[in-house]
């Protein structure tokens, strides 16, 4: 996610609306909560880590919880809008941010596909939450390791 947000990639990350971070960087135009908003993307990964090398599954599962709140957002924003019909509001906004941006979905009508980008996110996303979840079931309590390195 940060990789998109931050450097340019043409067609791939192109929103006229949003200028990449590195962009808004180069003009002085970078604001403190684009900056900040590094370091939140950066706590989920920090936190499963620090939970696995502690031993502390509920880090595990806090870390494992916000990416499927974050995957469900994704999925909740893109499909009913490419499967159901856009409503205009988010035509508007898809015209604004997404539509000169590279598709892999067909387009019809009012039904509104997810750029590669977030087609991409959400894949991604989706083997986070399946491995993370996967790796807590599978791994019993008494073989998380405990104490430092």
């Amino acid at each position: 996610m940060q990789l998109i947000s931050w450097v340019p990639l043409g067609r791939w990350n192109r929103q006229p609306c949003c200028p990449t971070g590195l962009e808004q960087l180069g003009r002085g135009t970078l604001e403190v909560g684009e900056a900040l908003g590094l370091l939140a993307f950066l706590i989920l990964p920090l936190l499963f880590w620090w939970g696995s090398h502690r031993g502390l599954r509920w880090a595990m599962w806090l870390s494992i919880a916000a990416y499927s709140i974050w995957l469900g957002l994704q999925l909740w924003t893109w499909w009913p809008p490419y499967l159901f019909g856009a409503s205009e509001h988010w035509a508007e906004v898809y015209e604004r941010a997404f539509a000169h941006s590279t598709p892999i979905l067909p387009r019809w009508g009012d039904h509104l596909p997810p750029d590669a980008m977030h087609l991409v996110l959400q894949v991604l996303l989706v083997g986070v939450v399946t491995s993370g979840i996967w790796a807590l079931l599978r791994r019993p309590t008494s073989q998380v390791p405990r104490g430092s390195t």
